[in-house]
């Protein structure tokens, strides 16, 4: 799965409180960058980005963000099934 595609997933089942794409999030929660040709993940917290881990690929990187983004989402009641 793709960036474009990960967003168009979670957006669609309501998890968009639920991780960040390049910036801090509303809260305690993973996002993603793109850094000098290296993917990544980080934690968000208290205005700061923590926790950094390098990715060997997007799939991968998005896959861990998807996980983590579902659960949120399952477990604050947010997530939406869809047809």
């Amino acid at each position: 799965m793709t960036l474009d595609e990960m967003k168009a997933y979670l957006d669609a089942h309501g998890a968009e409180p639920c991780y960040t794409i390049g910036g801090l999030g509303g809260g305690e929660i993973d996002g993603i960058e793109y850094i000098d040709g290296a993917w990544y993940t980080y934690f968000s917290e208290r205005g700061s980005k923590n926790s950094y881990r390098q990715w060997p690929t997007e799939e991968e990187a998005v896959a861990f963000i998807v996980e983590s983004a579902e659960s949120c989402a399952r477990h604050y009641g947010l997530w939406k099934d869809t047809a």
